[in-house]
């Protein structure tokens, strides 16, 4: 009974798609769902369609896109060597030759949440489930659990990289650690926006690594 249950997952996971395409008006999308999007093959040219939501997890590990999101048969699966990103939804993915916290595999996706001269990234893994990591090498039991995780459950990495570069900066837990010091030395061009973070001022710390980048962004683009 319980791979009965198991199997009915997955084959849900599958047949899903074929009555889930839904219009999107947020950040947030169901697990298992359909949208309009688009992928950017290494050539740089962009392949629109409909691609499957899977979850924040598994997406940093595949996608799949339908000419046709009513017809299943027409998906075709891409993994992060294979193209340079993609869209699902609101929700953009870049592919990064770079291994992350519990993943396994020397290419992934990274969920890019910001655009603009600093872009944004977010790398989410589940702590106490290292395992799940292991995609290749998962039980029915353990894909089941993949599927069924609770997005805002996993833990997340952040990450930052400026116009130009080619290498992220990543907040990890010792720039974490002496944040204030960091994070304005990183925004020390934007004198007002550093001397907040450096004071601690509310809404500019740790916390608020994304809002900062937004702030630091819109200052960047009017600069003459």
């Amino acid at each position: 009974m319980r791979y009965l249950i198991i199997i009915s997952l997955f084959t849900a996971l599958a047949t899903a798609p074929l009555n889930c395409l839904t219009q999107v008006t947020s950040d947030f999308l169901e697990r298992g769902s359909i949208h309009p999007g688009y992928v950017i093959t290494l050539q740089g040219d962009t392949v629109r369609g409909h691609l499957l939501n899977i979850n924040l997890w598994l997406n940093q590990r595949m996608t799949f896109l339908y000419a046709d999101p009513n017809d299943r048969e027409s998906r075709v699966k891409y993994s992060p060597k294979e193209i340079r990103a993609y869209q699902v939804g609101p929700r953009h993915y870049e592919s990064f030759h770079r291994m992350f916290t519990n993943s396994t595999h020397a290419d992934n996706f990274l969920l890019r949440k910001i655009d603009g001269p600093v872009k944004y990234y977010v790398w989410y893994f589940d702590e106490d489930r290292t395992k799940a990591a292991v995609w290749d090498k998962l039980s029915l039991t353990d894909l089941a659990k993949a599927f069924l995780m609770e997005e805002e459950e996993l833990w997340k990495e952040e990450f930052a990289m400026r116009e130009g570069e080619i290498t992220l900066t990543e907040f990890n837990l010792k720039f974490l650690m002496k944040f204030a010091k960091n994070m304005s030395g990183y925004v020390a061009d934007y004198p007002e926006l550093a001397q907040k973070i450096a004071v601690k001022q509310e809404g500019y710390k740790n916390i608020d690594i994304g809002k900062i980048i937004r702030e630091y962004n819109e200052w960047l683009l009017k600069k003459p």
